[in-house]
Protein backbone atom coordinates (compact mmCIF):
# COMPACT_ATOMS: atom_id res chain seq x y z
CA UNK A 1 0.00 0.00 0.00
CA UNK A 2 1.57 2.93 -1.33
CA UNK A 3 0.28 6.94 -0.02
CA UNK A 4 0.13 8.66 -3.61
CA UNK A 5 0.43 11.82 -1.62
CA UNK A 6 4.49 10.96 -0.14
CA UNK A 7 6.36 13.42 -2.40
CA UNK A 8 8.55 11.88 -5.00
CA UNK A 9 11.68 13.37 -6.80
CA UNK A 10 13.11 13.37 -2.88
CA UNK A 11 14.51 9.80 -3.09
CA UNK A 12 18.64 10.59 -3.23
CA UNK A 13 18.24 14.06 -0.72
CA UNK A 14 20.41 13.08 2.08
CA UNK A 15 18.45 13.25 5.85
CA UNK A 16 19.67 16.18 8.04
CA UNK A 17 20.81 15.56 11.60
CA UNK A 18 17.25 17.37 12.70
CA UNK A 19 15.62 14.65 10.22
CA UNK A 20 17.55 11.97 11.89
CA UNK A 21 16.71 12.80 15.68
CA UNK A 22 14.58 9.86 16.77
CA UNK A 23 15.12 7.57 13.58
CA UNK A 24 15.26 3.83 14.53
CA UNK A 25 16.63 2.40 11.87
CA UNK A 26 20.56 3.22 11.08
CA UNK A 27 20.93 2.55 7.29
CA UNK A 28 18.28 5.23 7.26
CA UNK A 29 20.17 8.22 5.05
CA UNK A 30 18.00 9.86 2.40
CA UNK A 31 14.52 10.37 2.34
CA UNK A 32 13.55 7.56 -0.36
CA UNK A 33 14.94 5.46 2.24
CA UNK A 34 12.89 6.78 4.98
CA UNK A 35 10.13 6.99 2.81
CA UNK A 36 10.52 3.16 2.17
CA UNK A 37 10.91 2.30 5.55
CA UNK A 38 7.62 4.60 6.47
CA UNK A 39 5.46 2.79 4.18
CA UNK A 40 6.29 -0.57 5.46
CA UNK A 41 5.75 0.36 8.86
CA UNK A 42 2.37 2.16 7.92
CA UNK A 43 1.29 -0.87 5.89
CA UNK A 44 2.57 -3.33 9.11
CA UNK A 45 0.46 -1.17 10.96
CA UNK A 46 -2.43 -1.31 9.36
CA UNK A 47 -3.06 -5.14 9.23
CA UNK A 48 -4.87 -4.42 12.65
CA UNK A 49 -8.27 -4.90 13.17
CA UNK A 50 -10.60 -1.73 12.52
CA UNK A 51 -11.70 0.29 15.10
CA UNK A 52 -15.16 1.21 16.47
CA UNK A 53 -16.85 4.69 17.02
CA UNK A 54 -15.72 4.77 20.60
CA UNK A 55 -12.30 3.57 20.21
CA UNK A 56 -11.58 5.96 17.27
CA UNK A 57 -13.08 8.76 18.99
CA UNK A 58 -10.56 7.94 22.51
CA UNK A 59 -6.47 9.71 22.73
CA UNK A 60 -5.13 7.29 23.56
CA UNK A 61 -6.26 4.62 20.74
CA UNK A 62 -5.34 7.56 17.92
CA UNK A 63 -1.94 7.95 19.60
CA UNK A 64 -1.67 3.97 19.52
CA UNK A 65 -3.03 4.21 15.74
CA UNK A 66 0.19 6.71 15.11
CA UNK A 67 2.55 4.06 17.19
CA UNK A 68 1.43 1.65 15.07
CA UNK A 69 2.03 3.48 12.18
CA UNK A 70 5.21 4.21 12.74
CA UNK A 71 6.62 2.93 15.68
CA UNK A 72 9.00 0.95 14.00
CA UNK A 73 10.54 4.05 12.01
CA UNK A 74 10.50 6.73 15.08
CA UNK A 75 11.33 6.87 18.65
CA UNK A 76 8.52 9.14 19.44
CA UNK A 77 6.02 7.86 17.29
CA UNK A 78 2.58 7.51 19.36
CA UNK A 79 3.75 10.43 21.53
CA UNK A 80 2.70 14.17 20.90
CA UNK A 81 5.23 16.64 19.89
CA UNK A 82 7.09 18.72 22.42
CA UNK A 83 8.71 21.40 20.19
CA UNK A 84 7.05 24.58 18.17
CA UNK A 85 6.34 23.79 14.38
CA UNK A 86 5.36 25.87 11.67
CA UNK A 87 2.43 24.94 11.49
CA UNK A 88 -0.06 23.17 14.40
CA UNK A 89 -1.33 24.44 17.77
CA UNK A 90 1.39 24.82 20.86
CA UNK A 91 2.31 21.75 21.64
CA UNK A 92 0.99 22.22 25.47
CA UNK A 93 -2.62 22.33 23.69
CA UNK A 94 -2.17 18.86 21.97
CA UNK A 95 -3.60 16.51 24.42
CA UNK A 96 -6.75 19.08 25.09
CA UNK A 97 -7.50 19.94 21.81
CA UNK A 98 -7.75 16.49 20.48
CA UNK A 99 -9.77 15.68 23.54
CA UNK A 100 -11.78 18.72 22.74
CA UNK A 101 -11.90 17.41 18.52
CA UNK A 102 -13.10 13.85 19.80
CA UNK A 103 -16.07 14.82 21.95
CA UNK A 104 -16.95 17.28 19.32
CA UNK A 105 -17.10 14.79 16.86
CA UNK A 106 -19.05 12.64 19.31
CA UNK A 107 -21.89 15.53 19.63
CA UNK A 108 -21.37 15.71 15.46
CA UNK A 109 -22.41 12.00 15.45
CA UNK A 110 -25.31 12.21 18.20
CA UNK A 111 -27.07 15.33 17.28
CA UNK A 112 -26.81 14.84 13.61
CA UNK A 113 -24.72 18.10 12.65
CA UNK A 114 -23.47 16.75 9.76
CA UNK A 115 -23.96 13.13 7.39
CA UNK A 116 -21.34 10.62 8.34
CA UNK A 117 -19.07 11.42 5.11
CA UNK A 118 -18.88 15.00 6.52
CA UNK A 119 -17.88 14.30 9.97
CA UNK A 120 -14.90 12.03 8.66
CA UNK A 121 -13.52 14.74 6.78
CA UNK A 122 -13.78 17.31 9.59
CA UNK A 123 -12.55 15.25 11.57
CA UNK A 124 -9.47 14.55 9.37
CA UNK A 125 -8.75 18.49 9.04
CA UNK A 126 -8.70 19.13 12.64
CA UNK A 127 -6.51 16.20 13.34
CA UNK A 128 -4.43 17.66 11.02
CA UNK A 129 -4.56 21.31 11.80
CA UNK A 130 -3.49 20.14 15.94
CA UNK A 131 -0.49 18.64 14.09
CA UNK A 132 -0.34 16.37 17.14
CA UNK A 133 3.26 14.81 16.06
CA UNK A 134 6.38 15.65 14.73
CA UNK A 135 5.89 13.46 11.50
CA UNK A 136 3.51 11.38 9.68
CA UNK A 137 0.06 13.94 10.72
CA UNK A 138 -1.22 13.53 7.31
CA UNK A 139 -0.87 9.84 6.59
CA UNK A 140 -2.18 9.04 10.00
CA UNK A 141 -5.09 11.80 9.81
CA UNK A 142 -6.01 9.99 6.40
CA UNK A 143 -6.01 6.40 7.83
CA UNK A 144 -8.21 7.93 11.16
CA UNK A 145 -10.85 9.43 9.45
CA UNK A 146 -11.32 6.27 6.96
CA UNK A 147 -11.63 4.17 10.27
CA UNK A 148 -14.21 6.57 11.31
CA UNK A 149 -15.87 6.76 8.33
CA UNK A 150 -16.26 2.79 8.18
CA UNK A 151 -16.95 2.77 12.20
CA UNK A 152 -19.85 5.10 11.39
CA UNK A 153 -21.34 2.29 8.25
CA UNK A 154 -19.46 4.47 5.45
CA UNK A 155 -17.44 3.64 3.16
CA UNK A 156 -13.53 4.08 3.21
CA UNK A 157 -12.15 7.34 1.50
CA UNK A 158 -9.73 7.46 -1.11
CA UNK A 159 -8.16 10.89 -0.87
CA UNK A 160 -7.47 11.55 -4.69
CA UNK A 161 -6.55 7.20 -5.35
CA UNK A 162 -8.81 7.71 -8.78
CA UNK A 163 -7.66 10.61 -9.78
CA UNK A 164 -4.98 10.37 -12.71
CA UNK A 165 -2.33 12.72 -11.20
CA UNK A 166 0.89 12.68 -10.70
CA UNK A 167 2.31 12.76 -6.80
CA UNK A 168 3.06 16.39 -6.63
CA UNK A 169 -0.30 17.30 -7.90
CA UNK A 170 -2.31 14.74 -6.25
CA UNK A 171 -0.25 16.24 -2.65
CA UNK A 172 -0.69 19.97 -4.29
CA UNK A 173 -4.56 19.53 -4.29
CA UNK A 174 -4.60 18.46 -1.03
CA UNK A 175 -2.91 20.98 0.38
CA UNK A 176 -5.03 23.23 -1.43
CA UNK A 177 -7.93 21.70 0.23
CA UNK A 178 -6.69 21.59 3.42
CA UNK A 179 -5.91 25.30 3.31
CA UNK A 180 -9.99 26.17 2.47
CA UNK A 181 -10.66 24.12 5.24
CA UNK A 182 -8.95 26.16 7.13
CA UNK A 183 -10.72 29.03 5.49
CA UNK A 184 -14.05 27.62 6.76
CA UNK A 185 -14.84 25.75 3.41
CA UNK A 186 -14.64 22.01 3.47
CA UNK A 187 -16.20 21.29 -0.30
CA UNK A 188 -12.84 20.84 -1.77
CA UNK A 189 -11.45 18.06 1.26
CA UNK A 190 -14.90 16.32 1.39
CA UNK A 191 -14.21 16.01 -2.94
CA UNK A 192 -10.24 15.02 -2.50
CA UNK A 193 -11.65 12.36 0.19
CA UNK A 194 -13.82 10.50 -2.17
CA UNK A 195 -11.93 11.33 -5.18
Amino acid sequence: MTDPLLPTGEGHTELTAEDRDGLIPTYISTRGELYEAEQRNIAEGLLRKAPSLTQILDDKYLRGLHKSMFGEVWKWAGRYRQRETNIGVNPRLIATEVRKLTQDTAAWIEYGTYQDFEVAVRFHHRLVKIHPFPNGNGRWGRVAADFLSIAQGGESLTWGKHLELDTAELRNRYLQALREADDGDTGALAAFAKA
